[in-house]
């Protein structure tokens, strides 16, 4: 297999990665608000809301793993995508977007997995709530919070927009994922929700086709192709 064909192989991995984890992510978090509607006064009282429908708060959970399992990939790949014509962009948006996705995934499992664990072994929220203070007022939890979602927050614009100044993709693109992550930071609501999840897969499908038809590099001038040597 030669590089160009070993370069459109990658391609096509790293648009079927931000395709299937795009559409999966936007899923998980529509799924997540309409099944979970109501926000929580306290972190314990997560307790009880997984445990009043612990079977849908078990497929979320698996929901936004997935999404995870493929958005690693999907970065990297369109990181690597990025490195010949935007390597500023590539390096930090990558570097800052896998950060993000890395303590995400530890959040899911501390979050997710915790709480419905706790709740399918009967655990009260009331009996939680002093594990629960102590996690929320631990340092390096809240670091990994901060660095998950300013992570995930700016890695991913960096890249969207790496990737339109390297006309991979349209200025539609890095607009609707920016406005999909304002919105999910400063909106509630179950319908604000839902709209993160439209306008965060639109903006995916947009990266993903524009990573699948990216144009072979072309030749330097005077670089003699295999066939003008034979000839």
């Amino acid at each position: 297999m030669d590089d160009s064909n070993g370069g459109r192989t990658g391609r096509r991995l790293t648009a079927g990665a931000l395709l299937g984890g795009g559409v999966v992510y936007g899923v998980a978090n529509a799924f997540y608000w309409v099944m979970f509607p109501d926000d929580v006064a306290e972190t314990a009282g997560n307790v009880a809301v997984a445990a009043g429908n612990l079977v849908a708060w078990r497929v979320e959970t698996i929901l936004f793993a997935l999404a995870h399992l493929l958005l690693l990939p999907a970065t990297l790949g369109l990181a690597a995508t990025l490195h010949r014509r935007r390597p500023v962009a590539a390096i930090i948006g990558g570097a800052m977007a896998l950060l993000g996705l890395y303590f995400s995934t530890v959040h899911l499992w501390q979050y997710n997995a915790f709480f419905g664990a706790l709740a399918g072994g009967g655990v009260a929220a009331d009996a939680a709530r002093p594990v629960t203070t102590a996690i929320d007022g631990d340092p390096f939890v809240m670091a990994s919070f901060a660095v998950w979602l300013l992570g995930w927050l700016v890695g991913l614009l960096v890249l969207a927009f790496g990737a339109w100044r390297a006309r991979l993709v349209a200025l539609w693109v890095p607009l609707l994922l920016t406005a999909g992550q304002v919105l999910d930071l400063v909106g509630t609501g179950v319908p604000v929700k839902v709209a993160v999840s439209v306008l965060m897969v639109a903006g995916f499908v947009g990266l993903a086709l524009g990573v699948a038809r990216r144009p072979a590099v072309e030749a330097p001038a005077g670089t003699a192709t295999p066939a003008t040597a034979a000839a």
